[in-house]
Formats: C-alpha cells, sequence, structure tokens
C-alpha cells in the first residue's frame, strides 16, 4: 500500500542543474580548466558537491582541499541565487499540489544543502509541500548511498515498501532503490538514463507521473 511519495529536487522539479554548473565552471576558471557542459549533466547531475569537487581535484590535479573547494563552488551557487533563481519543471506546481490534496505523506529528499534549496522554496512558495524535508545536512553519506532515503523511512515511520520516490538521476535512483523504495524515474534534458539503474517505471513530463500515482492511489490493492 502506498502511503507517501518523496521528491528530487534539482533536475527533477526545478531546472537548476544549469546553475550549478555555471558555480563549478566559474570556480575551475582560475585553475585554466574547464568543465564541459555534456560531460557535467552526463556524470555529475544529482552527484553531491563534495564527490564532485573530489573528482574534479583528481581529475584536473587541482591544488586545492576538497573541502575548500566544495565551499567555494557552495558560495558561488548561493551568490547566482541572489540573481538568478531556479524555474519550475513544467508541471510541478500541480503535480505538489495534487499530491499534497491526496492522502499520501509527501517528502523531500535532495542532496542539496538547506541554505541552497531554502531561498528556492521561499520563491515559489513551495515550503508547505514538504512537511518533511531531508538534505545533505541531515545525512553523514550523500546520494547515491541508501542514508538520505533511509532517514525520510525512519522520519515518516513507514516501511520502504510503502513509499514512491520520484528522480531523474542514476545517482538518485540508486540511492532510492537501495533503500527498498519504487523508483519513478523521469527523463530530463539533463540526464540519460540507463535501464538497469533501478527505476520501476519511466516518464517523460511530470503530468505522466501524476496520472501514474493517482491510477495507483485508486487501485483496488491498495486499500
Amino acid at each position: 500500500m502506498v502511503r507517501a511519495i518523496c521528491f528530487d529536487f534539482d533536475g527533477t522539479l526545478v531546472d537548476s542543474e544549469h546553475l550549478h554548473y555555471a558555480a563549478w565552471q566559474a570556480e575551475l576558471q582560475p585553475f585554466g580548466c574547464s568543465l564541459e557542459k555534456s560531460r557535467y549533466m552526463a556524470q555529475f547531475s544529482g552527484v553531491s558537491t563534495y564527490a564532485t569537487a573530489k573528482t574534479l581535484i583528481q581529475d584536473y590535479q587541482l591544488p586545492i582541499a576538497t573541502e575548500q573547494l566544495m565551499a567555494q563552488k557552495t558560495a558561488r551557487f548561493l551568490s547566482l541565487l541572489e540573481t538568478e533563481l531556479p524555474t519550475p519543471m513544467p508541471g510541478a506546481y500541480e503535480l505538489l499540489r495534487d499530491m499534497q490534496q491526496s492522502d499520501l505523506a509527501v517528502a523531500l529528499v535532495t542532496g542539496s544543502y538547506r541554505k541552497e534549496i531554502e531561498p528556492v522554496l521561499d520563491n515559489l512558495g513551495w515550503r508547505d509541500f514538504f512537511p518533511l524535508i531531508i538534505t545533505r545536512d541531515d545525512v553523514q553519506n550523500a546520494k547515491p548511498h541508501p542514508e538520505p532515503y533511509l532517514a525520510a523511512l525512519e522520519r515518516l515511520n513507514l516501511s520502504a515498501d510503502e513509499c514512491l520516490a520520484l528522480e531523474d538521476s542514476a545517482t538518485g535512483i540508486r540511492s532510492a532503490h537501495d533503500a527498498g523504495l519504487t523508483v519513478l524515474a523521469i527523463t530530463t534534458p539533463h540526464a540519460t538514463l540507463a535501464h538497469d539503474v533501478g527505476y520501476s517505471a519511466l516518464f517523460y513530463s511530470l503530468p505522466e507521473v501524476g496520472e501514474h500515482v493517482r491510477q495507483l492511489l485508486l487501485s483496488p490493492s491498495r486499500h
């Protein structure tokens, strides 16, 4: 029986990956390095700031500590948010509104830090959609580790088979799958998903996701 749905944030509900990419690119420039946008989207979409910083330092042999590069990128991203906030993915508001009006518990499970998502949630007026928010601040291990979703399950007081997860990246899908949730995947311009990453259903728009969830809620097996 489905009792809850957990949403990823960046790339799933809001179009923010270009801002994360711009922040990384700005931090690489002083080292004379450049990151192809196609590589960023394929390799780092949904990946934690720490893991991305660590990989970039290794790949480009950067003379900077992982924690320092991570801190600089986060500060750069927050600076970018002052002039350009991410826009909702098509159908995101309607999906969240419908889920709020259903009898499902709703959670946000993101790899971003709380200070990165709060300005966006406030600007969009979305805070009330998410009674539970799990961020990078709340866990020791970021996606693709299952801990973020395990933390959500504990807070929701539900078992994994009672929860859906909506994700757009292989990193997030693996996290939710390994925590035991049923994963709904949505393709976006930022992600190409392999068939074996762990999702149970693949969608091409958020309205399609909403219709699928509505059908699940109407299913006799749910009652």
